[in-house]
């Protein structure tokens, strides 16, 4: 081949891929679910399913919830790394 990569990385490489590709396809179906229409390649029973799925309770009770403790006054949640724990984080600094 090429080039190779050093002994380690490939599963970095593939986490990484996945996270952005997931980060992708989330910002792909939010831009669907707000415009309300669906893109050309989902079929319309896929389209009426999704439209089933985003009215349901389990799927609206976590985002009412974060947009309150976004709106709190009391300074809401001061975690800001997102899904990353902070023992993760740390370990991350400390490598």
């Amino acid at each position: 081949s090429f080039f190779r990569l050093q002994r380690g990385y490939e599963g970095r490489i593939y986490a990484s891929w996945r996270q952005r590709a997931a980060k992708r396809l989330r910002d792909l179906f939010h831009e669907i679910r707000n415009k309300g229409a669906p893109h050309p390649w989902i079929r319309d029973d896929l389209w009426d399913q999704l439209v089933e799925f985003w009215r349901q309770e389990d799927f609206k009770k976590p985002k009412e919830v974060n947009k309150q403790n976004r709106a709190s006054s009391t300074g809401g949640s001061l975690h800001t790394g997102g899904s990353t724990t902070y023992e993760a984080t740390r370990e991350r600094m400390v490598r």
